[in-house]
């Protein structure tokens, strides 16, 4: 009984393996969109890797991490009266590396759903493609 015990372990931790991932992955994007919503510059610093690349394809925006963080003086305007939601995009791919997520931004006079493909390496954020998705949230 006693050699059972530790392959009985073995077996409930090997159980939780494949959570850890998607664990770790939640914790990160939980962050992110909490620093992004704070406007915490310092956290959003940190999250981001030195040679992350920000694409806003709607806008035909590409920026860099400093770029980013400089926007943030325009966003934290626009952040005010803002509310947001987001969940991991079912149907898609997640693995320890990228997620798709979709994320709702309701503003005063409108709201929009909003994909965000996220490309992630060693905890930190190495790419972003944010895409719109619709006019609205009811779907989400």
């Amino acid at each position: 009984m006693i050699a059972v015990r530790p392959l009985i372990s073995l077996l409930i931790f090997a159980a939780f393996l494949p959570v850890a991932p998607a664990f770790a992955q939640n914790t990160l994007l939980d962050r992110w969109y909490t620093a992004l919503f704070d406007v915490n510059r310092v956290a959003i610093a940190d999250l981001l890797a030195d040679d992350v690349i920000i694409n806003l394809e709607d806008l035909g925006v590409t920026q860099t991490k400093a770029e980013f963080i400089e926007s943030l003086d325009e966003w934290e305007e626009v952040a005010k009266n803002a509310n947001l939601a987001w969940q991991l995009e079912e149907g898609k791919e997640t693995g320890p590396n990228e997620a798709s997520v979709l994320v709702c931004y309701q503003f005063p006079d409108n709201e929009m759903m909003i994909r965000e493909v996220f490309g992630f390496q060693e905890s930190k954020i190495i790419s972003s493609v944010q895409t719109t998705v619709g006019d609205s949230c009811e779907s989400f």
